[in-house]
């Protein structure tokens, strides 16, 4: 009876992440919002790293965080760095010293410095003048949208697994 009833609860889950998923894309895309991106890799996140949901949940609001500000971190020190030894250098040295923290320290903080912080720091890294002036902006979305789109998320597990439990023993 447990199978069916994670079988049911995954099916159900999975319909609600769908539809709030598509609400609020189609509410981001009403209000032409364009950092999207932000708040969306964190659920990717969320549901593809393994244990428990309230372990996850923090390391992908923790690792994001650190992401973006490693980020921050590393432009400001390339661009330091570039002005007075060079542009290789002044590129690899911080790139260095941030994946450094994100590989080799990571099983000393594993919750702060993840495989979330890593992608972050990558994806921000793609359009880096949009990064550069919008620092405040990027960061906020992260913080308050992964907060409200992931905390909504796991909120839908409970009432799921209601109805897996209602159906199969209902049935």
């Amino acid at each position: 009876m447990e199978k069916e009833i994670e079988k049911k609860f995954l099916l159900y889950f999975r319909l609600m992440l769908l539809c709030w998923i598509l609400i609020a894309n189609a509410i981001l895309h009403i209000i032409n919002f364009e950092y999207s991106w932000l708040i969306f890799i964190s659920n990717i996140m969320l549901f593809t790293m393994s244990g428990d949901i309230k372990e996850r949940f923090l390391s992908v609001e923790l690792g994001g965080l650190v992401g973006l500000v490693l980020t921050v971190l590393t432009l400001l020190a390339v661009s330091a760095l570039s002005k007075v030894i060079g542009g290789l250098f002044g590129f690899l040295i911080p790139l260095a010293v941030v994946l450094f923290l994100l590989i080799i320290v990571h099983p000393y903080a594993p919750q702060v410095l993840n495989n979330v912080g890593f992608a972050y720091l990558t994806c921000a890294c793609i359009d880096i003048p949009a990064f550069s002036t919008h620092i405040g902006l990027f960061i906020g979305v992260f913080v308050v949208g992964s907060l409200i789109f992931n905390g909504v998320s796991i909120l839908l597990m409970k009432p799921a697994k209601a109805l897996a439990i209602k159906s199969v023993k209902g049935a």
